[in-house]
């Protein structure tokens, strides 16, 4: 009933199960997971600690539990459950990417690594244990993770095996373009760069980016280009103009660079960049 959308005939039957046996943990369970559908958060709690109380050894009840806690603004309770969860079935991918990605959330990146891995260990397709806490979660979490405490060479595996399992993953695919770019590798930044452009549309970054490459490499034309992307896509990004005006006017294009930092000054009264660069290019024409 429940899968078919009937939700007040389910709550009804669980209600029912429950007066005939107050103590199956299972109907309060399922009873938590309607109310936490709904975003009644509080009660479903309620009705989880209810069936875990019942049921010590009940991983799903305590998998859930520990993400209301989590959504409620509570990581250490939510810790604690997952923990619980991990306890009473220790294969349980789910349970461990959700331990690494509340100790991710902490920074507590030792203790997230750790945890990411076992995750993997258990399910290599478990992609929710492999990016940045925010969307989906796949082997780049791990890959952030070391890069954030200078493991950068395991970094870089942990991003080329995200890409094994997802070939066009493009987080992966900027990820790796930008640590390249910090080590000074333009050339394997920038292919990294449009590879992550060819199966992504919507992203400003790989394209600033690549501006930026090809700026310093002196070829302004295909820089200009680049931030004309930039601003296609988000045409309030004060940043992408004052880039591309400091372009315009380092090829001695001093309106077309006037006209971009004055701009950025309408979108961005206080971007003091803009007003200095403003500065120099009515001083240079």
């Amino acid at each position: 009933m429940k899968a078919q959308g009937l939700v007040q005939e389910a709550y009804s039957c669980y209600l029912e199960a429950l007066r005939i046996q107050p103590t199956f943990a299972i109907a309060w369970s399922n009873l938590a997971g309607l109310f936490m559908d709904s975003g009644d958060l509080n009660r479903a709690l309620q009705y989880y600690k209810e069936a875990v109380k019942l049921k010590p050894t009940f991983p799903d009840a305590y998998l859930n539990l520990g993400n209301i806690y989590k959504a409620l603004g509570m990581p250490q309770e939510a810790i604690v459950c997952y923990q619980r969860a991990v306890q009473t079935r220790p294969n349980n991918a789910i349970a461990l990417g959700n331990l690494a990605s509340t100790y991710y959330e902490r920074g507590q990146l030792d203790l997230a690594i750790l945890h990411y891995k076992q995750a993997i260990a258990c399910d290599q397709r478990f992609l929710e244990a492999y990016n940045n806490l925010v969307g989906f979660l796949n082997f780049c979490q791990i890959g952030n993770a070391l890069k954030d405490v200078g493991r950068v060479d395991e970094a870089i595996q942990c991003y080329n095996q995200c890409l094994t399992l997802q070939p066009n993953h493009p987080q992966a695919l900027t990820n790796l373009g930008n640590i390249y770019m910090e080590w000074n590798m333009v050339a394997a930044a920038a292919s990294y760069y449009k590879a992550t452009l060819s199966v992504t549309t919507g992203l400003s970054a790989p394209f600033n980016n690549l501006a930026v490459i090809y700026k310093q490499q002196g070829n302004y034309v295909e820089a200009i280009s680049c931030y004309n992307e930039v601003l296609r896509i988000d045409p309030l990004a004060a940043d992408g103009l004052v880039n591309r005006g400091n372009t315009y006017k380092e090829i001695g294009r001093v309106t077309e660079a006037i006209q971009d930092y004055i701009r950025a000054i309408n979108i961005r009264p206080n971007m003091a960049e803009a007003h200095a660069n403003l500065a120099s290019a009515y001083k240079d024409r």
